[in-house]
């Protein structure tokens, strides 16, 4: 089992859990509900007896069972609703549902090793999750290595489809983005790992996770900053640089912009 299949697995385990737990106090609700009046009138007589007995006998009376059995019922009309809030499904949860649908369709790679013929040809995002990792490779028929990366986050490869390809993370057709409810492998990330407005060390894309423009990227100790012409396996560098504190560049659309322990400035 593949480490996004896990991941999956143990979401929908916690989702089970919920709805059951809904199920039941809705269950309990309906019982109630279907009792005939008269029953529920001669509990609750019957409940205040019992409770008028045992407050002539105590020093220290005790909190009315009427006004607890009173909560209870209340509470069991208001808790399956709440438990029902709990069942919905958390974006993380949808994400990973749909990313499951791509990965039977053919449309998306889950993490593990292919050989030649397994992932076709063309751009694909390259998405890391908790439980993942961050290497990807492709090597052709006689073993050399086409490119590799260790990704931060997210970012973009090309697949020749002529030898053996490793993931650590998630490999999505680019077209197939859209899909998912995302533009971008940005979107995607931020999704699978419960974060928001990202902008750390990655390989973005310009048009597509980042505006045209200048960028100001600060380092984490020495960084890297590069604009490539293209993804990992099908790019050459435009321009780069190694450096401690800030360094300014500017992206045109169609490139992408490397940042390695680094963030984008806002």
């Amino acid at each position: 089992m593949s480490r996004a299949e896990k991941k999956l697995r143990e979401l929908k385990a916690k989702e089970e859990i919920a709805r059951l737990k809904a199920e039941k106090r809705e269950r309990q609700k309906q019982e109630w509900q279907a009792q005939p009046e008269w029953a529920k009138r001669t509990a609750i007589i019957l409940g205040a007896l019992i409770i008028l007995v045992v407050l002539i006998a105590a020093t220290n009376p005790p909190k009315s069972d009427v006004q607890s059995q009173g909560n209870q019922i209340s509470d069991s009309a208001q808790e399956p609703a709440q438990e029902a809030e709990k069942v919905k499904k958390s974006p993380q949860e949808k994400m990973f549902d749909s990313l499951s649908v791509l990965i039977a369709s053919g449309q998306a790679f889950d993490t593990g090793s292919y050989v030649k013929g397994d992932i076709p040809k063309g751009e694909y995002a390259f998405v890391t999750f908790d439980g993942g990792g961050q290497y990807y490779s492709e090597e052709d028929s006689a073993g050399n290595i086409i490119d590799n990366e260790n990704f931060d986050s997210f970012g973009y490869v090309y697949v020749h489809g002529v030898g053996n390809v490793e993931t650590q993370g998630v490999l999505i057709k680019v077209g197939a983005l859209k899909k998912l409810g995302a533009k971008n492998a940005k979107k995607v990330y931020e999704t699978l790992n419960n974060t928001e407005d990202y902008h750390g060390a990655a390989w973005y894309k310009v048009g597509a996770d980042l505006k045209p423009g200048q960028y100001t990227i600060k380092s984490y100790g020495e960084a890297y900053v590069a604009v490539m012409s293209g993804p990992v396996g099908d790019s050459e560098i435009v321009d780069n640089n190694n450096f401690k504190g800030k360094y300014s560049v500017s992206v045109q659309s169609g490139q992408y912009l490397q940042v390695s322990r680094g963030e984008i400035l806002r």
